[in-house]
């Protein structure tokens, strides 16, 4: 049983909790996720990673509430409640060198799953300019922990109610076309990981 420490709203529909699962966060790795069932007769449904604490035994879960089970675990598990099974650390890490520059591109709830690659990217010695974007300012969140693991910190909005207005894929093109850009991780909607590709493929 793995006890959920501390819950947080972030946004509309979105949480962030602290659970105490001890060996997971010793082996945790940047990019790798972990799958949980609430409870006995729960499914199954993979999470990814978004922080961890070996010393304290914690992982950090960003959960948005789309199906069933994250709505269940929003609506009816709180601090001092316990998750029946976690299984992990899963997944293949992601690749850590130390390439030069880097951009970690986030939209939306992707901050949270691209935060621990940055601070990797970061402590491998690479130069990590990062870029952010939600629709709006109040889908936006851990934008302090993202600038604390960033050398450069780029934040866009849909409707330009925080930072620059416009696509994580304006500035992430400005990049491309005015420096030397080594890798670019990019994570969050589908669409918007589909133009982020695109855009790099043109430099």
């Amino acid at each position: 049983m793995h006890t959920i420490l501390e819950k947080r709203e972030l946004g509309p529909s979105l949480k962030e909790y602290v659970v105490k699962a001890p060996l997971v966060a010793r082996a945790a790795r940047a990019g790798q996720f972990v799958v949980i069932r609430l409870h006995e007769r729960g499914e199954r449904i993979p999470l990814t990673l978004a922080d961890w604490d070996a010393e304290a035994g914690t992982i950090t879960l960003v959960v948005q509430e789309v199906g069933k089970t994250t709505r269940e675990l929003g609506e009816r598990f709180g601090v001092g409640d316990a998750i029946r099974d976690i299984a992990g650390p899963l997944g293949e890490p992601s690749e850590i060198e130390r390439y030069g520059t880097v951009v970690c591109v986030a939209g939306g709830v992707g901050i949270a799953p691209i935060y621990p690659i940055a601070r990797a990217l970061r402590n491998a010695g690479n130069h990590v300019i990062g870029i952010a974007g939600a629709r709006n300012q109040g889908l936006l969140f851990w934008l302090d922990r993202l600038e604390a693991v960033c050398d450069e910190l780029i934040v866009a909005t849909d409707d330009g109610s925080y930072g620059r207005k416009g696509l994580v894929t304006e500035p992430l093109a400005e990049l491309l076309a005015s420096r030397k850009v080594d890798r670019v991780w990019a994570i969050g909607p589908a669409v918007m990981m589909k133009f982020c590709s695109l855009t790099c493929k043109e430099a």
